[in-house]
């Protein structure tokens, strides 16, 4: 019925497609405010509809979609977005997704989409190459039976997979750090499940992300086991910390398992010192977990590279896209060391899955079926090349710098942290001013006027704002745009 109905309105399709040209091709331009302008009853209001009992014409959707959201889309593709850690979708990225989600791939094995499967694989070397990760091959490389069961691997073909986030990324990750774990006890977690495992411990900074407690949670080892190592003036993991807290598991009869090490942490921008963890991990038989979301891509920047020095050592890898590659929303990946040990973890078939050629990419991580998520990746990789991401990456770090140092020459600015990277804290000071209360109110006012967004972060118990550049659109008068709102509103305080 529908192909029919479809094929009798050729003419309202050429229509349809042409206003997309036109929409799409003035939503790659910078929006004109970095907020939405309306609040959640009013937008909620506009879409607030039965269900249509028929259809409207194809040409007309996409027009009211766009009507309805007015006034209601973050700012986030332009270059005063300062929250979280949000890149720009480069314009190359967001055509290529635009024209995958047209021909609807699914990746999630080889015959439902061939062409698909193999650009994800070449992807991901290249993003392995890029950060210098030892990956070397193609899914379901191979790692020998005494890596798997004594100690985490330390050579041989890795693999990949393009997850949703580094949410995605690191349950993946952690996932095959877990089957590992039981392969060394004897366990197969897959058909014993986790009730089966010694009582393990894993290892991350009082920092550690929300998304590693996350992943523990999924997969059935809970927050619990989390034995949270504290942090220096620099905001990194105390290595001394680490071990003192190992050798406490260890004579409690508890045994260290994983530690989760953080290529920069989203409050301040901090790495914790990798190459000293990975010596710590390759003593006591642990498997190496970096949380890279974005700080990965430190090593791109001359001056941030020593911050990762020992990346290239972990056992698993999660990354990202969304953030400093630049790439449309719900894209991250994992690098895995040891690509057999990964397929194992995941692998599994059905009578009806008939394989083809290729890898099956479901049998690499949770999901079944999936969109061609890597493509956008690719495409952000052929527009920029090494070249490009490495000014990118060095770019906004030079940004940062500016900004840490318009905080430093305001006598009503002060630093918050230090500022070695992409992210910069500071607060608003005056004499007379509750400054827990003004910084507050002058983020909230700040974000509601729509000239520059930006986040706030709360470090050792003070609020502060806070400003992550990460967009290939932002420039030195955005991130002087930055200080000037909150030296108005809070002057005007």
């Amino acid at each position: 019925m529908a192909e029919v109905e479809l094929t009798g309105v050729a003419g309202d399709l050429d229509a349809a497609v042409a206003d997309l040209a036109e929409r799409f091709r003035a939503a790659l331009e910078a929006p004109a405010r970095a907020t939405a302008e309306h609040d959640s009853p009013t937008l909620r209001a506009r879409f607030e509809e039965p269900l249509p009992e028929d259809g409207m014409p194809v040409e007309a959707i996409l027009g009211q979609l766009e009507e309805r959201s007015a006034g209601g889309l973050a700012g986030s593709t332009g270059g005063r977005y300062f929250g979280y850690v949000t890149g720009a979708s480069l314009p190359a990225a967001a055509i290529v997704e635009a024209w995958t989600a047209a021909v609807d791939q699914n990746v999630g094995m080889w015959p439902l989409g061939p062409a698909a499967v193999e650009l994800e694989q070449v992807t991901l070397g290249w993003l392995a190459d890029l950060l210098g990760y030892p990956w070397a091959g193609s899914a379901g490389g191979k790692a020998t039976g005494a890596q798997r069961e004594t100690g985490p691997p330390k050579a041989g073909p890795g693999s990949g997979y393009f997850g949703s986030g580094a949410t995605m990324a690191n349950t993946v990750a952690l996932g095959v750090a877990r089957h590992w774990f039981g392969r060394k006890h004897g366990i197969d977690v897959g058909e014993e499940g986790v009730r089966a495992l010694p009582p393990l411990a894993v290892y991350g900074s009082v920092e550690l992300h929300l998304s590693d407690h996350k992943a523990l949670r999924t997969l059935g080892l809970g927050s619990g086991c989390v034995r949270a190592i504290p942090i220096d003036g620099a905001y990194a993991m105390e290595v001394e910390a680490l071990v003192a807290a190992i050798e406490r598991d260890l004579e409690a009869g508890v045994e260290p398992a994983i530690v989760i090490a953080q290529a920069g942490s989203v409050n301040t921008g901090a790495s914790d010192p990798l190459d000293a963890i990975a010596e710590v991990c390759e003593r006591y038989g642990l498997w190496l977990h970096v949380d890279g979301a974005f700080g990965a891509f430190f090593r791109l920047c001359e001056r941030t590279a020593p911050l990762v020095r020992g990346m290239e050592r972990a056992d698993s890898l999660a990354v990202d896209a969304h953030k400093w590659l630049n790439v449309p929303n719900g894209v991250g990946f994992a690098l895995i060391r040891d690509g057999e040990l990964h397929h194992e973890t995941f692998r599994g078939s059905a009578g009806y899955l008939t394989p083809g050629s290729g890898v099956n990419i479901h049998e690499f991580a949770f999901e079944a079926s999936r969109s061609w998520r890597g493509a956008c990746v690719w495409a952000a990789l052929k527009a920029l090349g090494r070249r490009g991401v490495e000014d990118l990456v060095t770019r906004c770090c030079d940004l940062a710098a500016e900004l840490a140092a318009i905080v430093e020459e305001q006598p009503r600015l002060e630093l918050a942290a230090p500022a070695p990277t992409n992210i910069v804290c500071f607060r608003y000071v005056r004499e007379g001013m509750d400054p827990e209360a003004a910084n507050r109110t002058i983020q909230a006012e700040v974000a509601a006027s729509g000239r520059v967004f930006h986040t706030g972060a709360t470090l050792d118990g003070r609020f502060c704002q806070r400003a992550a550049i990460s967009s290939w659109r932002t420039t030195s008068d955005d991130v002087q745009a930055l200080a000037d709102e909150v030296l108005r509103v809070g002057d005007g305080l």
